[in-house]
């Protein structure tokens, strides 16, 4: 048995083969991971423009209006946006200007429609303004030449806004990695039958299989293999043709566990077998490399709990490492309002539920029981409480890592 950081630096190790990159339509590229990053080709935006509506003027002409003793201005023209005023302001003139409108040449500020009272062709302008106040800079957004997006950033809408208003409508992205999922045990059924006696609804593929979808990867059903070596291995061969291999079940030490047997037979290099953790000490990790064809291998508990914890301490980092993938999972510190009994040398992920208490700080409870067959618990759950392998009893008040979920 290998301790929690060991056996997640060898699933990282093994999974530096970086996914191949396509191109997607701009409307579809939120949720997929930028394979190279975008450097601006121009100033966004291109030319200095208005704030707001109101007056394009010369600071120098109103540093003594006030509500009092307004300053005339001759009004010349109008710059809305799509339509700029094509002349110049001189001292002692004005143009209206509108929310996004160019900022006409030789003005340096725009005066709000609200302090000011226009009569014909002349506006009152009852306060003084600051050089440059109420403008929009060219290139306050983005500049030129600037790093926009990074690579191995998961696109999201304002990304995918940002990359419209450059003029990227093809986006270069990481393929999808294929997952294949494979329940195992005589005892599961489909969610859609009535189990019989002895029998449970198979609760952990659908689990991960939504996991998968969320996280933006390509999740192949394989279904449920039966605790027979024959069923095992024609299930198990086809997983290896995907990216990855999810398993449930048959990694214990019990007569019916036959994963961890079938899976060397069929070319698969065992690289861990129980980690030091509660829940999910029966975890398995193995790479398929034969000819052109290689497949990470996961054989999870069969528990629902430890199954999608598992999925989400080891899985998903693999995933994360193939995509290239800047955005890491959030850890944060956070008070225990009750305590935690710790009487083993295990690495703990309990359920919890944080939120901010009366002093606006992170507050974090457990979900109640953490039976590795309730999966309700983590139904509830918005965190994992992460209480490492020396740890012991934890008082309420101490303060814990969580990682949000």
């Amino acid at each position: 048995m290998i301790s929690f950081s060991e056996a997640l630096s060898i699933v990282i190790a093994n999974s530096t083969r970086a996914m191949p990159t396509e191109t997607v339509p701009l409307v579809l590229a939120a949720g997929r991971v930028l394979a190279n990053s975008v450097v601006a080709t121009e100033n966004i935006p291109p030319m200095p423009n208005s704030a707001m509506d109101g007056y394009a003027i010369h600071a120098e002409d109103v540093t003594t209006a006030s509500v009092d003793m307004p300053v005339a201005l001759q009004v010349i023209g109008e710059s809305a946006a799509g339509s700029p005023f094509p002349g110049v302001v001189g001292r002692g003139q004005a143009a209206r200007i509108m929310t996004g409108g160019i900022l006409p040449e030789g003005a340096n500020g725009v005066i709000e429609v609200e302090a000011t009272t226009e009569t014909d062709t002349t506006v009152l302008v009852r306060r003084a303004i600051r050089l440059w106040e109420s403008v929009r800079a060219a290139g306050e957004d983005i500049q030129e030449g600037a790093e926009v997006i990074p690579a191995g950033k998961r696109l999201t809408a304002a990304d995918v806004g940002v990359l419209a208003s450059l003029g990227i409508v093809n986006v270069p992205v990481r393929l999808k990695p294929i997952v294949g999922l494979l329940a195992t045990g005589n005892e599961l059924v489909e969610p859609f039958r009535t189990p019989s006696l002895g029998q449970i609804r198979n609760s952990s593929l659908p689990a991960l299989y939504a996991l998968c979808n969320s996280f933006g990867a390509e999740p192949i059903d394989l279904g449920i293999a039966g605790d027979d070596r024959d069923d095992l291995l024609e299930s198990i061969e086809q997983g290896l043709r995907y990216d990855l291999l999810v398993t449930t079940g048959g990694v214990s030490a019990g007569e019916y566990d036959l994963v961890q047997e079938v899976l060397p037979e069929l070319g698969v290099s065992i690289q861990f077998h129980q980690v030091n953790i509660r829940p999910g000490k029966p975890v398995m990790f193995g790479v398929y490399d034969v000819a052109d064809q290689r497949t990470l291998v996961f054989g999870l508990p069969g528990n629902p709990v430890s199954t999608v914890v598992t999925f989400q301490q080891f899985v998903l980092p693999a995933m994360r490492t193939m995509l290239g993938m800047t955005e890491q999972p959030m850890h944060m510190a956070a008070r225990l309002t009750s305590p935690i009994k710790k009487a083993d040398s295990k690495r703990h992920f309990i359920r919890g539920i944080f939120s901010t208490d009366e002093t606006g700080q992170l507050a974090v409870a457990t979900t109640g029981t953490q039976s590795s067959g309730a999966l309700s618990s983590v139904s509830k759950a918005n965190c994992l409480i992460i209480l490492p392998e020396n740890s012991g009893f934890h008082e309420s008040g101490d303060s814990v890592t969580i990682e949000f979920l």
